[in-house]
């Protein structure tokens, strides 16, 4: 949760010229006196005074040698006056970038504890700013122009852009604290063997923490997250370096065989090694990444050499059988039942898990 620090921050900036102007008058020296002893103009030490020209390294030198004050404090003036002056002009730039907040899910952002509850709107949108790693609207706006992830999302729905940036932009903060091997694809195809021998664990206590663990053995880190209302994913995949990709998933469903044929419908665009950063399948849901994709998880659960058998299955305890057979849970066959119209969408929802399960801890 954001910590709000409290600090000065007055509605002025002062020059290191003023400290500069008091200590003339204590040692009872002119602003010509101090020209000729420094070797500057008499013009340039009332504009340094007045703050109208920076104090260079040279200058800063050239006061320690005459005042015998360190170059380094007045440098560290010069420093904290400049700040201060970016940041009171920064507050005219950030009152034109307000209307981002309208662009935002902000009551999302505030519910996951992204963003503080009660903020002005101008520090609303630093903390805003900051979360997404953006300077300004412009940037914002470029980044969201820019978004090419692999999604998985709702056919039923639209989605919402931002939504979905700022679910993305959680699964990049989690994944860059977990450290991954150096990616490997031979081991990753490993990996999701092992993997589908996971689905039949009901406990997610047991299964999430051995998931990320052999993920990120591969190469790949594994980030499950709840849903930002709006962004309709269950899942995305990216590369967040040429060594290290990205499998987040969402919560959303809470039906461990659409989480499970995500993470394998994700696996398939980390195969794929796609190097774009972002590419977004919602606005091209029938496009050919995302139906092979789609072909991938689904002969992966459940291999075509076995799924010919599915529609002799009549009874929850056909259906039990046949899991056991192909090592996969209950839920997932009875999804698959499901979806190939073999069962009617309210059937076998018994032999499928509701999931509960916490968020990738970092």
């Amino acid at each position: 949760m954001p910590v709000k620090q409290f600090e000065f921050s007055p509605d002025y900036a002062v020059p290191p010229g003023w400290t500069l102007s008091d200590l003339l008058e204590e040692r009872g020296m002119s602003q010509a006196d101090l020209a000729r002893r420094t070797d500057l103009s008499v013009k340039h030490i009332n504009q340094l005074i007045k703050g109208r020209v920076p104090l260079s390294t040279d200058v800063a030198l050239r006061l320690e040698r005459v005042t015998g004050v360190p170059a380094r404090f007045w440098l560290k003036r010069e420093s904290t006056y400049q700040e201060r002056r970016a940041r009171l002009a920064e507050r005219s730039n950030l009152e034109e970038d307000l209307p981002m907040l309208d662009e935002l899910p902000i009551g999302e952002m505030v519910r996951l504890e992204i963003l503080t509850k009660r903020l002005e709107p101008l520090d609303r949108l630093r903390e805003a700013l900051r979360f997404l790693g953006v300077a300004n609207r412009r940037a914002w706006i470029e980044t969201l122009s820019g978004l090419e992830a692999s999604f998985r999302m709702s056919k039923a729905h639209d989605s919402s852009l931002a939504a979905a940036a700022v679910w993305l932009r959680m699964g990049e903060i989690e994944a860059a604290a977990i450290e991954c091997a150096p990616w490997e694809p031979t081991a990753f195809k490993k990996v999701l063997r092992e993997v589908r021998s996971l689905t039949r664990e009901r406990n997610p206590q047991v299964w999430q923490p051995e998931l990320e663990r052999l993920c990120a053995a591969a190469g790949v880190a594994v980030v499950v997250l709840p849903e930002v209302k709006g962004a309709r994913t269950n899942g995305a995949a990216r590369w967040l370096a040429k060594d290290k990709g990205l499998i987040q998933l969402s919560i959303r469903h809470r039906w461990s065989d659409i989480f499970w044929f995500s993470f394998f419908h994700e696996a398939k665009h980390i195969l794929d090694q796609t190097r774009r950063s972002v590419f977004l399948s919602g606005a091209k849901k029938d496009s050919p990444d995302e139906q092979g994709a789609d072909r991938f998880a689904q002969d992966f659960l459940i291999p075509p050499s076995r799924a010919a058998g599915l529609s002799a299955i009549r009874t929850l305890d056909e259906a039990r059988a046949f899991a056991e057979s192909a090592g996969v849970h209950p839920g997932i066959v009875a999804g698959r039942l499901q979806h190939d119209g073999h069962w009617t969408h309210d059937r076998g929802n018994g032999l499928r898990q509701r999931l509960e399960i916490a968020p990738s801890a970092v």
